[in-house]
C-alpha cells in the first residue's frame, strides 16, 4: 500500500453549533442507538422510520465477499494509483475536508457497475423515493479516514436542498437521497456517521436544536462493515473522529428523484435537479442496451452534456475538476 505521506485532517471551528458546548454541534449525544433495519424483512418499518427522521440503517446490505472486494478495490487503486486518491503531495481541495476521496471511480472500473443498484439496499432506495422507475444517480465515490489522521472536527451540515422543502405538501419523496456503505467496522472510538434525526426539516442546526427541543439528538451511527445508513441530503450530519487514530472506509452513492410529481395544491414538483455540476457519467452507462439502465444514469448536468457531445473525448473529461480524480 501506498505510504499515506502522514495525511491529517484540518481541524474545524464549531460554528453550526456551540464551540462553547462542544466541538461538533451541541454536544447532545443520542442516549441509544438507532435500530439496525433488515430490508429484507422489515422494509415499511425502514421507511416509516425514514418519513419520521430523516435517515434509517440498514443491516447486512453487503455480504463479506463484496466487503472483501471493496477493500481490494481500495489497496489496488491506492497502490497503482494514488494521485486520484489524493495520495501525493499534490492534494486537491476535495481531498482535504476528507482525508482520502476517490471522486469518480465508475469512469475507470467496469468492475463497480453491480454495485450502483446494489439489491441488499436498492428496493428501500426505490420505496423512498417513490418508486424504483424514478431513482436517478448522482454520484459515486469511496471515501477513508486514513490511520492517526486525527481529529478534524468537521461541522455538522447538510448537502443539497430545494427551497420548497419547507412548504410542500406532502414533503415525501425527498429530493435527494445518499447511502452510505461502511466497508470496515465502526464502533465507539474509529470514525462515525452522525445524524440529527429530524433536523431535516430546519434551515440550520441552530434552529433545529431550538426546533425539536428535548428531542434534539446528535446520533453517532455504529455497525459492522456492510452497514447501509440512508439519509436525506437535507438531514445534518457530520463525521465524528473517533480517537484520530483508527481508520474508517466507506462507499458514498447518491441518488436523485426523476419525474414529476402532484401535491396538494396546484403546485407541480419537477424533477430533482442536478447535484453537481462536474460528475460524470460513463458511456458504457449512460448508453447501455438496457433502457431501464439508461434511465437510471439519465440525470445529466452539462458537464456530462458537454462530454457526450464530444463524443467522450479524453482532453474533454481531463479539463474538468474531478476528470481523472
Amino acid at each position: 500500500m501506498v505510504e499515506t505521506y502522514n495525511v491529517k485532517l484540518e481541524t474545524q471551528e464549531n460554528r453550526s453549533g456551540d464551540a462553547e458546548r462542544a466541538s461538533q454541534g451541541f454536544g447532545r449525544r443520542a442516549a441509544e442507538p438507532p435500530h439496525l433495519y433488515d430490508p429484507a424483512d422489515e422494509g415499511d418499518a425502514a421507511v416509516q422510520f425514514f418519513i419520521d427522521n430523516g435517515y434509517v440503517v440498514l443491516g447486512n446490505c453487503l455480504d463479506r465477499t463484496e466487503v472483501e472486494h471493496l477493500n481490494e478495490f481500495y489497496d489496488r487503486t491506492q497502490r497503482d494509483r494514488p494521485e486520484v486518491w489524493g495520495l501525493t503531495p499534490d492534494r486537491k481541495p476535495h481531498h482535504v475536508g476528507q482525508g482520502l476521496i476517490y471522486s469518480q471511480p465508475l469512469l475507470d472500473y467496469p468492475e463497480l457497475d453491480p454495485y450502483t443498484q446494489h439489491p441488499g439496499s436498492y428496493g428501500i432506495v426505490g420505496r423512498i423515493l417513490g418508486g424504483e422507475d424514478r431513482v436517478r444517480f448522482s454520484e459515486f465515490n469511496f471515501r477513508e479516514a486514513p490511520e492517526d489522521a486525527g481529529v478534524g472536527a468537521m461541522n455538522f451540515h447538510h448537502d443539497a436542498t430545494t427551497p420548497d422543502r419547507f412548504t410542500r405538501t406532502p414533503y415525501m419523496p425527498c429530493d435527494w437521497l445518499c447511502a452510505i456503505h461502511y466497508l470496515t467496522d465502526v464502533a465507539p472510538g474509529t470514525p462515525a456517521f452522525c445524524v440529527v434525526p429530524g433536523s431535516n426539516r430546519y434551515p440550520s442546526l441552530g434552529e433545529a436544536f431550538e426546533g425539536l427541543g428535548d428531542e434534539y439528538a446528535e446520533t453517532p451511527i455504529y455497525g459492522p462493515a456492510g452497514t447501509c445508513v440512508l439519509y436525506d441530503t437535507a438531514t445534518f450530519h457530520t463525521r465524528l473522529d473517533g480517537d484520530g487514530r483508527q481508520r474508517r472506509r466507506t462507499w458514498h452513492q447518491y441518488y436523485a428523484r426523476g419525474g414529476w410529481l402532484k401535491t396538494d395544491t396546484r403546485y407541480i414538483r419537477p424533477p430533482t435537479p442536478v447535484l453537481t455540476n462536474w460528475n460524470l457519467f460513463p458511456e458504457r452507462l449512460v448508453f447501455h442496451a438496457d433502457p431501464t439502465k439508461r434511465l437510471f444514469f439519465s440525470h445529466w448536468n452539462t458537464a456530462q452534456c458537454e462530454w457526450v457531445a464530444s463524443g467522450f473525448s479524453d482532453d474533454v473529461r481531463r479539463s474538468m475538476p474531478r476528470g481523472y480524480q
